[in-house]
């Protein structure tokens, strides 16, 4: 019921919730003039009236002298579910034991597609990110490496809000691909979050330069001593590789084409390690990237 920016389309519910939270006190009539502005689906006057009285008897809602605001015992639920989730999901070790690995471990996952590593992917970041807020680190920013940002093309409101959620830590995301085509150079002005930087670096110069024969498809994440590799199955990465080739603006591009590719079946590897050297190796490497291919 909680409302998800991530979410192309989220639950009547939900919209409701996400506008009374931060105008409470207002008519029915007030709230149906955002809601309909909010909402991506049509909905009557008839039905919202019926959504309105249905969230009132479940006690989500109270009703005072005509105007409307969550009720308070609602709320209180609310924070006590919250906290239950904080202590289960984002502080116990338990849970986080897939993720939170001793120094020279590391952990192969294996998906039946690109959109399910992706998601646990995000949950682990997030993990990730949770414990920097509360464990020193000497640079607790991100850096990551790739060919292709096509996560940031295909699902952009979802790493946007990734984003966002390292922005509130003051964490900074720095972000290297080494692609010049037209679908990388937009990514900037689609995550225009002021903690977010993106850059193209020469790929094809970084290859000689390490004397190493890097295949495009692969995705490289560091936080703190932590690394994340991601590689999605090769037929997919070729269909995503001739899409890049063939938009040339935006008229051509179609976000659902590669979305409906991230749902395919094949086997997606999300790769975890922990390991203080290679993650100082990497974020040094990211570093002298920005400092030579970065646009001021």
């Amino acid at each position: 019921m909680l409302y998800d920016p991530r979410l192309k389309i989220n639950t009547p519910e939900s919209v409701v919730l996400n506008i009374l939270a931060s105008k409470p006190r207002i008519s029915t009539k007030e709230l149906f003039g955002f809601f309909d502005a909010k909402y991506k689906k049509k909905i009557t006057i008839q039905g919202f009236y019926k959504l309105i009285k249905k969230m009132l008897e479940n006690r989500i809602l109270l009703k005072e002298g005509g105007l409307l605001l969550l009720d308070s015992f609602w709320i209180n639920k609310l924070n006590e579910f919250s906290d239950l989730i904080k202590k289960n999901y984002l502080i116990s070790s338990l849970n986080s034991s897939n993720v939170l690995l001793e120094e020279g471990e590391s952990k192969k996952f294996e998906f039946e597609s690109i959109v399910s590593m992706d998601n646990f992917w995000g949950h682990s970041l997030n993990t990730i990110k949770n414990f920097y807020t509360k464990n020193e680190h000497e640079d607790k920013n991100t850096y990551s490496r790739n060919y292709f940002s096509v996560f940031q093309v295909a699902r952009t409101q979802s790493e946007t809000e990734t984003v966002k959620t390292f922005g509130v830590e003051n964490m900074q995301w720095y972000m290297a691909s080494g692609s010049n085509m037209f679908l990388n150079r937009i990514v900037s002005k689609l995550i225009e979050n002021k903690n977010y930087h993106h850059f193209i670096y020469d790929f094809e110069k970084y290859e000689e330069e390490i004397n190493l024969d890097i295949e495009k498809n692969f995705w490289e994440t560091t936080i703190g001593d932590y690394i994340f590799e991601a590689k999605m199955p090769n037929y997919l990465f070729a269909l995503i590789e001739r899409m890049y080739e063939e938009v040339q603006s935006l008229s051509e591009f179609n976000a659902d084409r590669l979305n409906y590719l991230f749902q395919e079946p094949g086997k997606s590897i999300l790769t975890i390690s922990h390991n203080k050297k290679r993650a100082e190796f990497i974020r040094k490497n990211v570093k002298a990237l920005y400092k030579t291919y970065r646009k001021e």
